[in-house]
């Protein structure tokens, strides 16, 4: 069985690799890696994850994902329409979860078009359903240049935004999502979407 799970694991992460968050998604490999994600979460080794939720802390990076997401998309739309209707280009998808305070963050990294670097921080905090289901409160999405030496200024320039325009929005919403699967290094969600994720541990 272990052999057998390995063996999934690395063809399912490379698959997942190999899509770029699903940008490069095919039918064929939509396919392949959702019987892959059923064949893992079949011998899942932790059956009950929300009692090990210290599997969970850390950064995680997004290999693949069903929710739809467009490489070239707008800080609005990465934002549930909080943010200004910038045209970015997105690099990289990442998860932190914390026990301290239940925090449960998304962070998405881009790029507009004169090449300057961002992140967009969607703030959310997670309590525990059930055996396996977090609830997800979405708190405030916000936007910042990924170069520290950069000013906010220079910034807003490079957005082609003004001082007038806000890079911070409360939201106020709430989802839920399943932990599917889980060990030290991979994590399989399923969300109220219906959306599959696939996640291992960001280094």
């Amino acid at each position: 069985m272990v052999h057998q799970l390995l063996n999934i694991k690395q063809e399912l992460i490379s698959i997942s690799k190999a899509s770029e968050i699903g940008f490069n998604n095919t039918p064929t490999t939509q396919e392949q890696i959702d019987r892959l994600a059923e064949q893992i979460e079949a011998l899942n080794p932790t059956t009950e994850p929300t009692k090990h939720l210290e599997l969970l802390q850390g950064r995680w990076r997004l290999l693949y994902s069903t929710f739809g997401l467009e490489r070239d998309t707008t800080l609005q739309r990465l934002s549930f329409g909080k943010l200004p209707n910038v045209t970015v280009r997105v690099t990289g998808i990442f998860q932190e979860i914390y026990l301290i305070d239940q925090q449960y963050n998304n962070v998405i990294e881009f790029t507009v078009g004169s090449g300057v670097t961002g992140i967009t921080l969607i703030k959310a905090r997670y309590t525990v359903e059930d055996t396996k289901r977090l609830n997800i409160d979405f708190l405030e999405a916000s936007t910042k240049s990924a170069n520290n030496n950069l000013s906010e200024s220079t910034f807003r320039e490079a957005l082609g935004v003004d001082n007038e325009v806000a890079l911070e929005s409360t939201l106020s919403f709430s989802g839920w999502s399943d932990i599917t699967y889980v060990d030290e290094d991979l994590r399989l969600m399923r969300g109220n979407q219906k959306n599959l994720y696939v996640l291992v541990r960001d280094e």
